[in-house]
């Protein structure tokens, strides 16, 4: 009886104290921080599966963790040719870990992502979803991964 009163109290302990964030879903403060990426894929002619280029890109971030995203830089390679382009974007989480993000390129201009965090905001998924400056429909995904894993949701 009294082992099964401890265990009782040690269970209802750790329920009553289990961080308050648990039920909470995501957020833009999980996406915070130094994230490196890479992406890869084709525009395709509107309208047809004629490809149109090949593009391919890795790149770096800085995530603020209130909805911006700054010094952004990449390597991009379309259609064999190589340049850098830098960007900033605008962004928000859905409590499920989805989101859009709004990015300005410096040369494929105005972009929109739709993105999904993993591991408390360690990692994220992302598709392009819109490029207003290209004749093409973008088939083009990716993966980020924080540079600084030592920021978790203490860090918030």
């Amino acid at each position: 009886m009294f082992q099964t009163t401890l265990r009782s109290l040690a269970l209802t302990s750790a329920l009553l104290t289990a961080p308050a964030w648990a039920d909470e879903g995501f957020a833009n403060r999980d996406f915070k921080g130094d994230y490196a990426f890479h992406l890869d894929g084709v525009l395709t002619t509107l309208g047809t599966p004629v490809v149109t280029a090949y593009d391919a890109a890795v790149g770096r971030f800085t995530a603020d963790g209130t909805g911006k995203i700054t010094q952004g830089t990449r390597s991009v390679n379309a259609n064999g040719k190589n340049f850098a382009e830098t960007f900033t974007c605008t962004y928000n989480i859905n409590a499920d870990g989805t989101g859009k993000a709004n990015c300005d390129f410096s040369n494929f201009g105005p972009t929109t992502l739709d993105i999904v965090l993993l591991d408390d905001g360690d990692e994220f998924y992302f598709n392009v979803t819109d490029m207003q400056n290209t004749s093409g429909k973008p088939v083009l995904q990716g993966v980020g991964k924080r540079q600084s894993p030592g920021l978790n949701r203490d860090d918030h």
